[in-house]
């Protein structure tokens, strides 16, 4: 949007700026391949250590670990498709898209800004799942309103109190 409103290019200035622009698209369509498989590895972590979690976590934790997960493939497939459509040599296309050079230039940064919008909603995604989690790790902090039994009305107990509670077994022998 920034670019459109700085002024509208012409053909042949969208052709330079296709040039010039098609290696930084490259460097993130494959920064953003790398970092959503590794977001999606990861979040079979988060998943492995949510379950193993003393208490039953809510349904939210779980639906945004689901909503990463969506929005990390997603991405890359955006990611493998932006990649795959810069592997296009322009030079050869001039006569197809004369005229559209300038629609090509806009799509191509529009295209890479949803791809960044979407990588920043990931992060903070990712931000919120980890802060649960370590809030739930952390031995001298409360989980408060994260596990499902709290509306109950038991006590909320830290994970430093949650170990004090369970019988050592392994101390008598």
């Amino acid at each position: 949007m920034g670019t459109y409103l700085l002024g509208n290019v012409s053909d042949a200035e969208a052709i330079d700026n296709l040039q010039e622009i098609r290696p930084t698209l490259r460097f993130t369509a494959s920064g953003t391949l790398t970092a959503t498989a590794t977001i999606l590895a990861l979040m079979l972590t988060l998943l492995s250590f949510s379950e193993n979690a003393d208490r039953k976590l809510r349904g939210y934790h779980y639906d945004r670990i689901w909503w990463i997960a969506r929005f990390s493939a997603a991405i890359f497939i955006a990611a493998l498709l932006l990649l795959m459509v810069l592997n296009v040599p322009i030079n050869n296309a001039e006569e197809t898209f004369a005229g559209q050079y300038n629609l090509v230039y806009y799509g191509l940064l529009a295209y890479a800004a949803l791809i960044g919008g979407f990588m920043i909603t990931i992060i903070l995604l990712l931000y919120q799942a980890a802060r649960d989690i370590i809030v739930i790790a952390h031995p001298d902090r409360t989980a408060s309103g994260l596990y499902v039994d709290e509306n109950n009305g038991e006590d909320v107990l830290t994970k430093r109190e949650r170990e004090r509670m369970r019988p050592v077994e392994d101390e008598k022998e």
